[in-house]
């Protein structure tokens, strides 16, 4: 640890070298021969004023040492150095860091230990991959006996991360990869099997590129980072919620146990509120995770200009500019553009019940009791649907849902479930629709009330309107009227937390497998619209 004495020194030093070249090399020798990283990015600073002032080789050189010194501990310096060989017209990062910075720092803050999870959120053709497949170099180098574990849908995009790793680590690469990391060395390669090892052949490499649909068992692990790319196919299979949820299926029951202590970088563009990254993002909130989600529209949502701009060398023109975004949007679709370029999902724009906009509740009104206590159930119509039943409790015109039944199994569980929440809460009425199977359901529960000691008036109820139609002309009174439980009073994996989530991930179009939860409630709202409507007042006589 240096002294004060020689903080006091260096940064004198590097004070006389913002105007004198000489002083600033003898600040950086000094930094060096202390193994202090804390001012090389001043001296870097300075070392490339001189550079654009006079275009100084020595303060060219001088940048570059700097840049060197820091690579190991900096993966955003480690981009900028490792192409310094390059022709500009044939570097990736320069042109983009202003842009991709953001990213990079996160990936830092991923291998800093602050990050559990990473996700990143960008338009094609953008960065986000090869800006992954250096971060799995930059942590290879630093960690070669660790293993990288690198997943992504199709062959294809398989291959192009094992070539894009590849083309960094060759002996004979234009990258100064080996400058950074020169006691690493390539030990082996198999394009087949799409496996790296540097400095020793390991059962686990340093790097494997695999396929989300192969076999993963005693193949693959990952001890630097776990890293995907690309989850879904496209926007046909975002559409497809079955095999959205087989894809997940197999990325959380298989390949997240290859995670052995390391972060998970999750990179894609956001379709479907269901995709992976969606789905990883949900299980990190439930599980308390540190995690982070970047996710950059093309196009500003307030400016409506380009997030991306850039002066591509090799082209020798801009791209990116506002003027091609814009045009993207008016040749695609508005749902196709505001998922692949916008980064949001395509039911995002039409969720009738926005988390955000339910009213939340704490506790029940402390001062007094409910005007009434109502059990409103909608059971399950098919093998895969839940019975939803909801415990009302009346204040007025507010309606809190105290409790729910929320379950997809089988009717003799979820029957004794009903009447017992009934009971519990003291329920004076509770009404089921009839529709199918749900009269003979009703009176079950009728009788298991009566055993279970207690007292219910329970009716049934046919529906005949469209079911689409019901949830949204009840939408606006749901929202306005009903008040729902804050999601710090329950259970993250509660019934009452999986109703929430399919009440708040459905949408206009009714493109969804289940609507358990928002059917329910639109009854319930429906139900208690005809009580308030029929309620006597009493008002001042007017003669």
């Amino acid at each position: 640890m240096m002294t004060e004495k020689q903080k006091e020194f260096e940064k004198n030093l590097i004070e006389r070298g913002a105007k004198d070249l000489p002083a600033l090399q003898d600040a950086f020798e000094y930094a060096r021969a202390l193994e202090d990283h804390e001012h090389t990015g001043e001296i870097r600073k300075y070392a490339s004023r001189f550079v654009k002032n006079g275009g100084d080789a020595q303060g060219l050189e001088l940048y570059r040492k700097a840049l060197l010194f820091d690579a190991q501990l900096s993966f955003d310096c480690f981009l900028r150095y490792v192409e310094c060989r390059r022709d500009p017209s044939q570097q990736f990062y320069a042109p983009r860091r202003h842009y991709l910075l953001p990213i990079v720092q996160a990936y830092q803050a991923a291998y800093d230990g602050k990050l559990k999870l990473l996700t990143i959120s960008l338009p094609k053709r953008a960065g986000k991959s090869q800006t992954g497949i250096n971060y799995v170099n930059w942590l290879s180098g630093k960690h070669p006996d660790r293993s990288t574990l690198m997943e992504g849908t199709g062959d294809d995009l398989v291959k192009s991360f094992y070539t894009g790793c590849l083309e960094y680590l060759q002996e004979d690469s234009p990258y100064a990869y080996y400058d950074v990391f020169p006691e690493c060395r390539l030990v082996q390669t198999n394009a087949d099997t799409k496996i790296i090892n540097l400095n020793e052949k390991s059962r686990f490499p340093t790097v494997m590129c695999r396929s989300i649909d192969a076999r993963q068992v005693g193949l693959s692990e990952a001890t630097n980072v776990l890293y995907m790319d690309d989850c879904v196919e496209g926007r046909e299979e975002a559409k497809n919620r079955e095999r959205l949820d087989a894809k997940w299926e197999v990325i959380s029951g298989d390949i997240m146990g290859r995670a052995i202590e390391c972060p998970m970088i999750f990179t894609g563009t956001r379709y479907s509120l269901y995709d992976p990254i969606g789905r990883i993002q949900e299980y990190a909130r439930k599980m308390g995770w540190a995690w982070k989600a970047i996710e950059i529209p093309a196009l500003d949502p307030v400016t409506d200009e380009s997030n991306y701009e850039y002066y591509n060398p090799k082209l020798e023109r801009w791209v990116f500019t506002t003027g091609y975004f814009r045009e993207q949007r008016e040749l695609l679709s508005a749902e196709q553009f505001e998922s692949e370029f916008q980064q949001q999902p395509f039911e995002a724009k039409g969720l009738l019940f926005p988390e955000k906009s339910l009213n939340r509740y704490f506790a029940l009104p402390p001062d007094r009791d409910p005007d009434a206590v109502v059990a409103i159930c909608d059971t399950a119509e098919r093998g895969a649907d839940s019975t939803a039943m909801g415990i009302f409790k009346i204040y007025g015109e507010d309606v809190f849902l105290d409790d729910v039944v929320f379950d997809n199994s089988a009717p003799e569980i979820t029957k004794p479930q009903c009447a017992k929440k009934i009971v519990e809460h003291g329920a004076g009425m509770a009404v089921f629709e009839s529709n199918n199977a749900g009269e003979y359901f009703a009176r079950d529960v009728e009788a298991l009330v009566k055993e279970y000691g207690g007292k219910c008036s329970i009716r049934t109820k046919r529906t005949i309107s469209n079911k689409q139609t019901r949830i949204e002309y009840a939408s606006d009174g749901i929202l306005k009227h009903f008040y729902f439980k804050d999601a710090s009073t329950y259970q993250r994996n509660s019934q009452y937390a999986l109703f929430l989530r399919e009440l708040t991930t459905y949408t206009r179009s009714g493109k969804v497998p289940h609507d358990d939860a928002p059917d329910m409630l639109s009854l319930a709202e429906n139900e208690f619209r005809n009580l308030n409507g029929n309620r006597a007042e009493v008002v001042k006589r007017v003669w």
